[in-house]
């Protein structure tokens, strides 16, 4: 499975760059990677995961992927992916610099698609009963 990626560069500047490779459509990462990510620890991804499941925000059936993986005939793992939109609540849960600069990204790939699309407008619709985003072109 391809994951694609998220990551960090010039940390040191205290402006990092956000690097983002979106695979058809999304990105997957762990749990210990979004916490590398966003320099926090695991227990923290998994309380701020758990609120948003619980309030209803996301749901786990939408936004989580399973894999089983063999290292030999005895030993197997399930290994959980979590999605883009996971990715977004949690950055915007957790307070660091690397979750400011991820948070900045968001707002400033939206801008940049906006630019960018041909239509003069465009309408977001968020259907709160289905967890849907539908998007409108008026004519």
């Amino acid at each position: 499975m391809e994951t694609g990626y998220i990551k960090f560069e010039d940390i040191d500047t205290n402006k990092p760059v956000v690097e983002v490779k979106i695979v058809d459509g999304t990105v997957w990462l762990t749990i210990n990677e979004i916490a590398d990510l966003f320099g926090t620890y695991t227990l923290t991804i998994n309380k701020h995961l758990k609120a948003i499941f619980k309030e209803g925000l996301l749901r786990e059936t939408d936004v989580i992927k399973e894999y089983r993986y063999t290292r030999n005939e005895k030993e197997e793992y399930i290994c959980t992916y979590y999605n883009l939109e996971v990715i977004i609540f949690l950055s915007f849960r957790i307070q660091s610099l690397y979750t400011k600069a991820f948070r900045e990204w968001i707002l400033n790939a939206f801008c940049e698609y906006r630019k960018k699309a041909t239509e003069p407008e465009v309408i977001i619709l968020f259907n709160t009963n289905t967890r849907k985003s539908t998007l409108n072109i008026p004519n």
